[in-house]
C-alpha cells in the first residue's frame, strides 16, 4: 500500500456549529444561518504517494492550513445527520483531499439546500448551488478514487484522475443516488433514487436509472 492517508477530524461527536466557527474558521465558512442536526462528519485528508509505506507512515505531514478555505456552507443550509426520518438514514460526510503538494479539495455548499446523509469527497471541486434538496444517502465523488490500472504502485495518488462536480440551482437528488466526477446536474433537475450519473444531466430534465438516461423534459422553471 504505496498511498499514505492521514486524517484531520475537526467535527465529531459533542461539537456545535459556533465550535466549528470558532476552532476552524479558516477552514470551513460556515454561515450563521446554516443548521447541523446531529453530528456530522468532516474530515480533512492528505494522500500522499510513497516509495516506502513503512518508512512514510511513521511521519505526520498534515496541517490544517493545507486545507484554508476548503469548505464553505451557505446561509439556512441544513445538515441532517441523525437517523430518525421516515427512510434510513446516516450522517453527512464532507471529505477534502490534499494529494501531494496540490490544491485540496474544495466543497462549496449554496444557501437553503437541505443534505440528509450525503457523502461528499472532494479531491478537485465540488459545487453545489442554492435550493438543491438531497433524499438521504446521497453520494458525490469529484474523483475515481484510485487509477483503474497500476493499482499499488508509488504514484498511486498523483495519477487520481479528478474532475469538479457541479449541482445547480434548485436540483433534486433522490435517495441513494450516486454523481461521479466531471458531472454537471443542470438546474430545476431531477434524478432519481439509486440512479449512477455519470454524464450531466441538462436544466429542467428528469434522468433515472444505471447508467442514469434522460426520461424527461420538465416545463422551463424561472
Amino acid at each position: 500500500m504505496p498511498c499514505v492517508y492521514e486524517n484531520i477530524f475537526p467535527v465529531s461527536e459533542g461539537r456545535t456549529t459556533e465550535d466549528v466557527r470558532t476552532l476552524f474558521r479558516e477552514q470551513i465558512a460556515l454561515d450563521e444561518d446554516a443548521t447541523f442536526i446531529g453530528a456530522p462528519h468532516i474530515a480533512f485528508t492528505l494522500a500522499r504517494d510513497s516509495d516506502n509505506y513503512a518508512r512514510d507512515a511513521q511521519y505526520s505531514l498534515i496541517d490544517a492550513q493545507d486545507f484554508a478555505e476548503s469548505i464553505s456552507i451557505g446561509k439556512g443550509t441544513v445538515l441532517y445527520s441523525e437517523d430518525n426520518l421516515a427512510f434510513e438514514n446516516r450522517a453527512v460526510r464532507l471529505t477534502v483531499v490534499k494529494v501531494n503538494s496540490n490544491q485540496s479539495g474544495k466543497i462549496s455548499i449554496g444557501e437553503g439546500c437541505v443534505m440528509q446523509g450525503t457523502a461528499i469527497v472532494s479531491y478537485d471541486e465540488v459545487e453545489i448551488g442554492d435550493k438543491v434538496l438531497f433524499g438521504p444517502k446521497v453520494t458525490i465523488m469529484d474523483s475515481s478514487g484510485h487509477p483503474v490500472t497500476g493499482r499499488w504502485s508509488d504514484d498511486e495518488a498523483a495519477r487520481t484522475r479528478v474532475a469538479k462536480v457541479t449541482i445547480k440551482d434548485n436540483a433534486w437528488i433522490g435517495m441513494g443516488a450516486t454523481i461521479l466526477k466531471g458531472v454537471t446536474i443542470g438546474k430545476n433537475a431531477v434524478v432519481g433514487a439509486n440512479s449512477v450519473v455519470y454524464q450531466d444531466v441538462p436544466d429542467n430534465c428528469i434522468a433515472i436509472g444505471n447508467p442514469a438516461t434522460i426520461v424527461k423534459q420538465l416545463d422551463a422553471v424561472s
